[in-house]
């Protein structure tokens, strides 16, 4: 009966559902998956690498890694960056990888407000291994039939897309938004046609200071109030969230879901809580998180763990002066130099 159950999932999944890209809890350690904006967006160069495990306790759960490189150019105002992904997911060991050129442009208003317009292109191979998987025309009572005659399979489907984003930046807020699949270009794998949905990112942010007393001392710390919002085709979800940044240790706590909205099936929009922890050395961030799930699959999952390691190349304070380049006043954004640069402007 299990088998049946997953064939008859497999089968609608394929032929009536469209399917989201990968999500991710480290928004800001990973910027790049929220839009192009965010290329060169820390003044200077960065890489970061990122692993998520979604549903540990699932024994064919969902496993995405991604790596990500940008660069600001000083003197010309652009910035770069380059993603890559590998998204796999269940016993057919369906994985999409893609490869994402990002171009920004840094565009003063005046001394308090920024905006950063940017595009992308993205070349995607999606391909899925069919030996791993159980067709309803291989379940027979009396022998088990080792090959399927379900016709068009193909193993593999490759297609260009395209993205834009735009990012605004006023003292210590940011805010912006981002368009991906601009072409919805076809993802199928069955000689059929299955587009990739619009995909909508909405983004902003805002910095606060705070006075904290430790061991008689006092202190001003930064805390951190975000909010992301994605809407794919009619999947709709939005991330609620904070960060408190002591020292070099960085807290963060998430919630992920809008219960507020209409419920699908008695299902209320609420999916998880996000707990992060986080270190920085110099350059070097490390993040890592855990999503603990709200819904009715709580028991059956045993949450989603992410980590990701950044690695900030700091610029010099006179160049950032020079470029006149406004930073994202967020803590996964800033290194030392630029936070020390914008906190003297303020």
């Amino acid at each position: 009966m299990y088998k049946i159950i997953v064939v008859i999932i497999l089968l609608l999944s394929m032929k009536h559902v469209q399917a989201q890209d990968p999500q991710f809890s480290h928004l800001y350690a990973m910027p790049l998956h929220m839009g192009p904006s965010f290329a060169g967006a820390t003044g200077g160069t960065r890489a970061a690498i990122n692993g998520r495990n979604q549903w540990t306790a699932v024994k064919q759960e969902y496993n995405t890694v991604s790596i990500m490189l940008d660069h600001y150019f000083y003197g010309t105002r652009n910035g770069a960056g380059i993603v890559l992904l590998r998204d796999q997911a269940g016993a057919g060991k369906l994985v999409n990888s893609t490869i994402q050129a990002q171009y920004a442009y840094s565009i003063n208003i005046n001394k308090f407000i920024a905006l950063r317009p940017g595009i992308q292109m993205s070349f995607a191979h999606r391909t899925i291994d069919y030996s791993k998987i159980v067709f309803g025309d291989q379940l027979d009572f009396i022998e088990n039939r080792p090959n399927t005659i379900e016709p068009s399979l193909i193993n593999s489907k490759k297609y260009i897309d395209f993205g834009a984003s735009l990012l605004g930046m006023y003292n210590n807020v940011w805010f912006g938004g981002t368009l991906d699949h601009l072409v919805t270009p076809n993802q199928s794998l069955k000689n059929e046609t299955s587009e990739v949905p619009l995909r909508l990112h909405i983004y902003s942010g805002a910095r606060f200071k705070v006075q904290t007393t430790f061991n008689k001392k006092r202190k001003r710390e930064n805390v951190y109030v975000m909010l992301h919002y994605n809407q794919q085709e009619n999947f709709k979800q939005a991330l609620y969230g904070s960060y408190w940044e002591h020292n070099n240790t960085i807290f963060g706590f998430w919630y992920r879901g809008m219960p507020y909205a209409k419920a699908y099936n008695n299902y209320i929009n609420s999916d998880a809580l996000v707990y992060m922890l986080g270190f920085k050395y110099y350059g070097l961030q490390f993040l890592y998180s855990y999503d603990f799930t709200l819904s009715k699959l709580t028991a059956n999952t045993a949450g989603s763990h992410e980590i990701t390691i950044t690695w900030n190349w700091s610029s010099a304070s006179e160049k950032l002066q020079k470029s006149k380049m406004k930073v994202v006043p967020c803590p996964m954004q800033e290194n030392s130099r630029s936070r020390q640069h914008n906190q003297h402007n303020m």
